[in-house]
């Protein structure tokens, strides 16, 4: 069986690229391992989505989903001494003043619907056990309903998320990007305190000694709550995930404040391993997607941004070498590996920062000028594409956070105090091996 792409996951950047390619009359086939609809974590969209999602004709679908507006983002001390808040509207244009916070297995269903609506063929519940792609085309094998099947296609595009099949399998090149590796708990949750209206539908980051807490709206009642930690802070602690996630709520004030009255409605969830990046994201019939490329600490909620621009860089790639009639060149391959390397070092700079103690004392100061709160809501909104002007103020706000190292220009928030008490707290919590409380 013969198709112009398939595509390996039916995640955002999957479908994305999908639409792209059926709208450009391709005949396109996703495999997708799951049954949807699925749960899956990522549930923060971020304003710059927008564009993408308008792009592929998604956007007006989404709108009339009901789910949860998201006009902005907070960021508290887990010991509550300090907050600072963005607000989307108050910096960007009205395309970006909102976007939403969305149950992944609802939003990706829609996304993938939306995919089968322009022309695409799916497959649910297929595993692709291999790929051998040449200059000429590539071939899959994958099992469906307990038969083999054996397909052909000009394209493949690895959407598989961090299972990463096509990076595996060819073996590529990665990187850690030097940051720790990292563990995450989640749960779902009813009854979770939430900020006074407009702001009840925005994410809240709550940062810890060893890493942060999200707090995401998704409905009227259910909030999506986790917890990512170095994933050796988790290893020297000795308890189970789930164990360590009461224990670190227990001892956390803002924490325990939000939680007070929550009930969790859901099982816990677990995510480890982290960060990483291909060093090759294309080849000549071939191009990695999203998580596929790489996957950077969600503190930012890139993730669903990264994987749909890159799944329409993707499929506009692969749509303009069949217009030159010939496989993916060496130019494009390396332009499509260093454009998805470049959004997302946008990101990994930020996170950088977010865990300096120093560089975040900067982060939660009231910015020195308006032209420079106007560039970090870029930021934080996501913004891969800055002019000029706000490059030059993000470039000044990254070195005041170096200067606070050495001179502080900003109030110090006993970052460093602060991280030892919790430390404290979980190990007396630890010694006592109490049974942990429920939430």
């Amino acid at each position: 069986m013969a198709y112009d792409a398939i595509i390996i996951g039916a995640g955002p950047g999957g479908t994305a690229a999908a639409s792209v390619l059926a709208r450009a009359g391709k005949k396109v086939l996703i495999l997708e391992r799951e049954r949807f609809p699925r749960f899956h974590v990522g549930e923060s969209l971020i304003p710059h989505i927008n564009d993408e999602l308008r792009a592929i004709g998604v956007w007006e679908k989404i709108e009339q989903a009901g789910f949860m507006p998201k006009l902005g983002a907070e960021f508290v001390l887990g010991n509550s001494a300090a907050s600072t808040s963005v607000l989307f509207s108050r910096h960007l244009a009205p395309r970006h003043a909102r976007t939403f916070q969305v149950e992944r297995s609802r939003f990706d269903a829609l996304l993938l619907d939306h995919a089968v609506s322009n022309g695409c063929e799916v497959w649910q519940e297929t595993l692709v056990k291999s790929v051998a792609a040449s200059d000429d085309g590539v071939g899959v094998t994958c099992l469906r309903g307990g038969r083999t099947h054996e397909l052909r296609a000009r394209w493949i595009f690895d959407a598989s998320g961090r299972d990463a099949l096509l990076g595996r399998q060819l073996r590529l090149p990665k990187t850690d990007l030097g940051l720790p590796k990292k563990f995450a708990t989640f749960a779902h949750f009813h009854g979770v305190f939430r900020n006074d209206p407009p702001a009840a539908g925005d994410i809240v980051v709550v940062r810890v000694a060893f890493g942060w807490c999200w707090f995401i709206p998704l409905d009227a009642e259910k909030t999506s709550v986790g917890l990512v930690q170095s994933l050796e802070h988790f290893r020297a602690t000795g308890w189970k995930p789930e164990e360590c996630f009461e224990q670190v709520v227990a001892a956390t004030p803002e924490l325990r404040r939000r939680l007070a009255g929550a009930a969790r409605v859901s099982e816990y969830f677990f995510a480890g391993d982290y960060t990483y990046r291909h060093l090759r994201n294309a080849g000549p019939r071939w191009l990695l997607i999203g998580d596929a490329a790489g996957f950077i600490d969600p503190i930012f909620s890139s993730g669903v941004m990264l994987a749909l621009k890159s799944g329409v860089l993707a499929a506009q790639a692969a749509i303009a070498a069949d217009r030159a009639g010939g496989p993916l060149a060496k130019r494009a391959q390396r332009r499509y590996t260093r454009e998805v390397g470049r959004m997302s070092a946008v990101f990994l700079q930020m996170i950088r920062m977010f865990y300096d103690n120093h560089a975040f004392e900067v982060f939660m100061s009231p910015p020195p000028s308006e032209a420079m709160e106007r560039a970090l809501n870029h930021l934080v909104a996501g913004n891969v594409h800055l002019g000029w002007r706000l490059r030059l103020r993000v470039w000044m706000f990254y070195g005041f956070c170096a200067l606070q190292k050495y001179f502080p220009i900003v109030p110090r928030l006993g970052l460093a105090i602060a991280a030892a008490e919790p430390s404290a707290a979980e190990s007396g919590l630890r010694e006592a091996r109490q049974t942990p409380r429920p939430i």
